[in-house]
């Protein structure tokens, strides 16, 4: 007789989110829909972290213990003339750590370390338990709304940074039954009522395609309770009640059942519980101190009273000694059942016969560029989070078995992305790019993925021209055709725009899609404070050009201004480099006279920090400012050091005063989707 899988309340004490991703997806992987990060390090001990958030607060004083308090901690209230309004929390901590772990959960899912069907949990208290106890009864009612306004301002960072369908989110539910068990002081009349207002309104700010659940608990402080529950009444009174009005799919309910409690009369209660089908049922009633057999004795009693659920601990294992980890997972697995598919094998992903993943050419025999490797890093810049909006759409879009061109894919940041997004999802992606610096870093990369192929596109020196897409993908996969193409930050480049969309649509499938977008189309819908990126680079010559004529730091290339001829060669060069912007009809135009219908254009805000771009612009100072001690395009000759130290100290110093000292720039990025 075996549970339905497995849940993990939260804290594990191992030493960190990768260990406990790893060690829970190994052991227990089948079992589980959803996984903690482990609460590691300073969260280990459930809100006990959240002290100094109150402590640190500078209209608050700190004062000693209650005598009956939850843990002999200090508490806070509000100082004498303070107001709660005084009162604003800044970061809590929550979304930081839930962001940090979701990346490695992305990457070990990426991977295959952890089961493509489990979810990344995220669980957070409701603001009664910090407040509860923290703060000095008199002024709980009066400083729950600021706390609740930061822990819900969190909840939206965590749903902005994790994609939703990998993110389930837990209420740990704590204070609330001590409440209603008279163990804890209520500050409002009616203590069932207020308990239920507040629980709902913190779940209805989850969104639906979120999974939900609640942690039920009577409190693991010296893993004992703070009053020992005559049985699973209250519990489930206020689970019916949820189930009832939340008006939102409830995920799962965890309740806890005491060690000593293989009598019918705590579990009786859970015969009238009334959860919707999609509302998953776990029983914290394994303990670590009987371990498989009273954990089963335990089980046993249970079904009498409920139909199929699932089992877990009373509460998280952060407080425990790492050493029981290994005996709480196997009392877990023996006494549980798989509930997701976990394959034996990775699925492989074939390209077409005879298509050659890698070419065989000289560039992939290369040695890695320096240019290119600084270029790769770009991708840690913030301003790249104009790649999200693409990728969701990518995994939105691409089904098993499908091909996708990164075009201009360039050392491949977008795919970095992308797999972080469809983990083992067989999607084969090809790279094509005109730079074989670039092109070699991304085959570096992804040279053991078999869903990634490369191709660089040449400069056709008898035509003119650079090679089309079609000519470059070769007869296999022309014929076969592409099922998406994706172009980031570079349409505002293709010198022969008609052309490279015309390719496109050759090698696209009917129905297929393209997905572009670029920071550097002029768009009306864009806001009056936003820039389009590479209008900083005209603005910036401006200002530095005021800058070398008035300023005795820059002197030395006063003469570089009044030379007009060899100012307008520098300019033009920096034309070919950073293109003039073009309008969005203009792109629009051109893609709809390819064969694309276009189905959606938008504009997305995004910040540039001023550190990043700097640092972006640095990879091309010659572009930018080359009229600065000279460069080899121009004049034939590359400049000195010193001049090189001279011009990125202008480009920095022109920047400054462009954006007034500020750290970041608001840009208008453009998305265009068509289907051909």
């Amino acid at each position: 007789m075996t549970a339905r899988g497995a849940h993990l309340v939260g804290s594990v004490p191992l030493a960190n989110a990768e260990a406990v991703f790893t060690t829970l997806a190994s052991e227990l992987g089948d079992r589980l829909r959803r996984i903690p990060d482990g609460e590691t390090g300073p969260r280990s001990d459930w809100i006990v972290w959240q002290l100094p958030v109150f402590t640190s607060q500078p209209r608050l004083e700190v004062v000693p213990p209650a005598p009956d308090g939850w843990r002999p901690l200090p508490r806070v209230r509000l100082e004498d003339g303070a107001r709660a309004e005084d009162v604003r929390f800044e970061a809590l901590g929550y979304a930081d750590a839930a962001i940090a772990s979701y990346r490695v959960f992305a990457r070990l899912k990426r991977d295959g370390r952890v089961p493509v069907g489990c979810r990344f949990q995220v669980c957070l208290p409701t603001p009664l338990a910090p407040i509860s106890a923290f703060v000095v009864p008199e002024h709980q009612g009066a400083l729950e709304p600021a706390y609740e306004t930061r822990l819900l301002a969190e909840l939206r960072l965590v749903l902005h940074e994790v994609p939703h369908d990998q993110l389930a989110v837990q209420w740990d539910t704590n204070f609330e039954f001590g409440m209603l068990e008279g163990v804890f002081p209520v500050w409002f009349d009616d203590v069932k009522g207020g308990i239920l207002e507040r629980l709902l309104r913190l779940s209805r700010q989850v969104p639906a395609d979120v999974e939900l659940g609640y942690h039920f608990c009577y409190g693991d402080v010296q893993h004992r309770h703070y009053k020992e529950p005559r049985d699973a009444g209250k519990l489930v009174e206020i689970a019916n009640a949820l189930a009832a009005s939340l008006g939102r799919p409830l995920h799962w309910i965890h309740m806890p059942v005491p060690r000593d409690r293989a009598d019918e009369a705590y579990y009786a209660p859970l015969a009238t519980l009334r959860l919707r089908p999609e509302t998953e049922l776990y029983l914290g009633l394994v303990h670590a101190t009987d371990g498989i057999e009273g954990s089963a004795r335990r089980l046993a009693v249970a079904r009498r009273f409920v139909g199929d659920f699932g089992i877990a601990t009373e509460c998280g294992w952060g407080r425990r000694a790492p050493a029981t980890v290994p005996a709480l997972l196997r009392t877990h697995r023996e006494l549980s059942r798989g509930v997701v598919d976990v394959p034996a094998t990775r699925r492989v992903f074939r390209w077409p016969a005879g298509f050659e993943r890698v070419p065989d050419e000289d560039w992939t025999r290369q040695p890695l560029d320096t240019f290119g490797l600084q270029y790769d890093t770009v991708e840690q810049h913030g301003w790249y989070r104009n790649l999200d909006p693409t990728v969701e759409d990518l995994a939105r879009h691409l089904d098993e078995g499908q091909i996708l061109v990164d075009y201009s894919g360039g050392t491949g940041i977008l795919l970095d992305r992308l797999l972080l997004r469809i983990f083992d999802r067989q999607v084969g992606m090809l790279i094509a790019d005109s730079s074989p610096k670039f092109l070699r870093v991304g085959l570096d990369k992804f040279r053991d993925d078999e869903r990634v192929a490369v191709r660089l596109l040449r400069w056709l020196k008898e035509d003119r021209r650079l090679e089309l897409l079609h000519e470059a993908l070769g007869p296999e996969l022309s014929t076969r055709g592409v099922d998406a193409i994706a172009s980031t930050n570079a349409i505002h480049l293709y010198l022969e725009l008609p052309q490279t969309l015309a390719s496109w649509a050759r090698v696209l499938r009917p129905g297929g899609r393209a997905f572009v977008q670029s920071g550097n189309i002029r768009n009306p819908s864009a806001r009056p404070s936003e820039w389009i990126l590479d209008e900083t680079v005209w603005t910036i010559h401006e200002v530095a050009t005021g800058l070398v004529r008035n300023d005795p730091k820059y002197a030395a290339y006063r003469g570089a201004l009044d030379d007009e001829a060899r100012m307008r060669a520098h300019l033009a060069y920096r034309d070919r480099v950073f293109l003039p912007v073009r309008p969005l009809d203009y792109y629009v135009r051109e893609l709809e006279a390819a064969g694309f219908a276009i189905e959606s254009v938008t504009a997305r805000t995004i910040d540039a920090s001023v550190d990043d771009w700097f640092e972006f612009l640095s990879a091309y100072h010659e572009a930018v400012l080359g009229w600065v001690g000279g460069s080899a395009k121009v004049d034939g000759t590359p400049a000195g050091a010193q001049a090189v130290r001279d011009r990125l100290a202008l480009i920095r110093h022109a920047m400054e005063l462009l954006f007034g000292g500020r750290p970041a720039f608001r840009c208008c990025w453009t998305y265009i989707n068509g289907v051909r």
